[in-house]
């Protein structure tokens, strides 16, 4: 039988789950989510593919990954998926007095809500927690899930308070990364990604390096090399044609930049790593 497509975990809250103000009923993760509306608020965290967003009254909205999509029983809207960048999402479904006096002292204006967060390890890491705690259950797993909802519900208020300032920057390094690694732009410079992203190349590369700890030059040099590693390893291609489709000035140059980073020439790291000929 084929694998499902998607993972639900329905959670049962306890009593004192509810007195403690907030508490998760449901979390699915995978492509396919429940079609029921939500008791009565439900987060979407978009981590790959795109949607659009309908509600009633509203106009629609595209939503791609990073962006998150928070929504109530009272407002409802659905996404329709993209069928050509197939979505996968996590779900949480959840309720709780706490969530009430958010809403109705508008924290996070008016649902459905899309909260453009874009790259945000901190936020997609309490995502994933949430995932544990429902596969994995512990003792007092309903607080636990209260707490991480409760951290990742208050990161996306910032957002949405700061005028989605940290999700445009985030959203702008989340492009730089598919721009970097596209092979098609290997030989363009670095100033026309910037250009592309509507920034100057100061803010790119000062930001890009702030969030990767790299700078532009050297994230798209590894990617080019691990790229030539796979080449190396999967086909027989030339040395010189691989240096040459993925963007190097000469083979020489590709060889002297491949030598400094794995130690080896790549007629050396191929026959000896991998066992090809060149």
């Amino acid at each position: 039988m084929p694998e499902p497509r998607s993972t639900v975990w329905r959670i049962a809250s306890t009593p004192l789950d509810e007195a403690w103000g907030l508490y998760v009923n449901a979390i699915a993760s995978g492509e396919d989510q429940p079609g029921a509306p939500p008791t009565r608020w439900r987060l979407k965290c978009i981590v790959r593919g795109a949607a659009t967003l309908a509600a009633p009254g509203r106009r629609r909205q595209r939503v791609e990954a990073g962006d998150v999509v928070l929504s109530s029983a009272a407002s409802g809207g659905s996404l329709v998926p993209d069928p050509d960048q197939p979505c996968r999402i996590h779900q949480v479904d959840f309720g709780g007095a706490w969530m009430e006096r958010w809403e109705e002292a508008g924290f996070f204006g008016v649902l459905p809500r899309v909260i453009r967060v874009g790259f945000d390890e901190s936020l997609l890491g309490l995502m994933v927690k949430l995932v544990e705690l429902a596969k994995t259950p512990v003792p007092d797993s309903g607080r636990l899930m209260a707490g991480a909802l409760s951290h990742l519900l208050a990161r996306l208020e910032c957002v949405t308070r700061t005028g989605n300032s940290v999700g445009r920057q985030h959203g702008l390094i989340q492009d730089a990364y598919r721009l970097l690694g596209d092979p098609e732009r290997n030989r363009m410079g670095l100033e026309s990604f910037s250009e592309d992203l509507g920034v100057s190349y100061s803010w790119f590369r000062k930001s890009f390096r702030a969030h990767t700890g790299l700078t532009p030059q050297r994230y798209r040099l590894l990617q080019q090399l691990d790229r030539a590693c796979q080449l190396l390893g999967d086909t027989g291609l030339p040395v010189g044609t691989i240096a040459e489709r993925l963007g190097f000035s000469s083979q020489a140059y590709f060889a002297r930049r491949f030598r400094k980073e794995t130690g080896f020439s790549p007629t050396v790291w191929r026959r000896q790593l991998v066992g090809g000929v060149d």
